[in-house]
């Protein structure tokens, strides 16, 4: 998220509640921030499930696709060998080779597809400017939305309420 309106709550179940108010309010994109694991945190912002294992899927699909094709342009197409009379293209022996590159391109793949997920690329994100912003790893709970409008908090308890990447007509702006 590049740019929105943040708060930050004094505890897990206050931020579960303003999560499910903003949902039924109709916000759509939203991001949560805690200092621990919160189960519930992704029922409560209707999280979508993750496409790691799509990532898995396709990656260990291409090596193991790869791997395959190279035994056989190597083994059976450039350098064939008559031993004993059997065929050049063997499929047998090619099979622990297919699934050891099947394993590695997959693993690759997902640790590729975590890395751009969780944007751990990036070295600033416009989050990193708003002030108390780094109680997210000791002890603060923080919920940003994607809008303009700071007053989206209201209902819920916020300590403080912020915009940032020059959301809320000023950018970094608190209540």
């Amino acid at each position: 998220m590049r740019r929105g309106v943040i708060a930050e709550y004094a505890s897990a179940s206050a931020l579960l509640a303003a999560g499910r108010t903003l949902r039924a309010k109709g916000f759509t994109h939203l991001e949560a921030y805690t200092p621990h694991p919160v189960k519930e945190i992704d029922d409560a912002l209707a999280a979508k499930r993750s496409p790691l294992a799509i990532a898995a899927g396709l990656g260990g699909l291409c090596g193991a696709l790869g791997g395959y094709l190279l035994q056989w342009y190597l083994v059976a197409h450039l350098y064939p060998i008559d031993s004993g009379g059997r065929p050049a293209h063997m499929p047998l022996p090619f099979l622990i080779i297919t699934i050891e590159m099947g394993f590695l391109f997959g693993a690759l793949a997902v640790v590729a597809a975590f890395f751009v997920g969780a944007r751990l690329v990036n070295l600033w994100d416009p989050l990193f400017e708003v002030p108390g912003f780094e109680s997210a790893t000791r002890d603060g709970y923080w919920l940003a939305v994607a809008t303009d409008d700071p007053e989206v908090f209201a209902g819920t308890t916020p300590r403080c309420v912020h915009a940032f990447g020059g959301a809320g007509g000023g950018g970094g702006g608190s209540r």
